[in-house]
């Protein structure tokens, strides 16, 4: 997986690039730019962190819409059993 985000030093603050436009990176329209070290840095995680979490959801859509396919198939019980099988405790006999 490529990085997307990076930092970049612009005189002595720091900016957080979105390597796909070159340009400063935004959350919720706020370029992520002018920033001491620790904040910047802190940041770029919060965006990574982000990232995974758009990922992730993208990646349970995609689930959901094939379990919803296979429900056709399935009785609801064997399919519900399926989706809640790793929440429930481990049993070591």
């Amino acid at each position: 997986m490529a990085d997307e985000y990076r930092l970049r030093l612009e005189g002595e603050y720091w900016s957080i690039i979105d390597e796909a436009t070159h340009e400063p990176a935004r959350l919720d329209g706020i370029p992520l730019s002018s920033m001491a070290a620790d904040e910047a840095k802190y940041m770029l995680k919060i965006l990574k962190g982000l990232e995974r979490v758009r990922k992730a959801s993208k990646r349970s859509a995609k689930l959901a819409k094939r379990s919803r396919t296979k429900a056709t198939e399935a009785s609801p019980s064997a399919m519900l059993n399926d989706v809640f099988a790793p929440l429930r405790p481990l049993i070591v006999n």
